[in-house]
């Protein structure tokens, strides 16, 4: 039945979106100068993030730092962040 080949079709093509929602960019954004400095953190290959060093709540600070599942980091959108030199 052409009706029920076309909704399969549909659904099919519904589904492939989302399958691919979850991996990074292939390409790095361009970074600001100065973006992550290796003495505090370490730049992500290709989401245009700063690892710190410092894996703690108080290892980044800014308006936009991240603390997740024990990891501190900031992204490049982020203006004001940076990584602090654990004491």
């Amino acid at each position: 039945n052409k009706s029920v080949r076309t909704m399969r079709v549909l659904a099919l093509l519904l589904l492939v979106p989302p399958i691919h929602a979850g991996y990074a960019p292939q390409q790095a954004p361009k970074l600001p100068k100065g973006f992550c400095p290796p003495e505090t953190g370490d730049v992500t290959a290709t989401t245009g993030e700063c690892m710190c060093h410092w894996q703690h709540k108080d290892g980044c600070v800014g308006s936009k730092c991240e603390y997740q599942m024990g990891l501190s980091w900031y992204h490049y959108t982020c203006e004001d962040c940076k990584c602090i030199k654990e004491p």
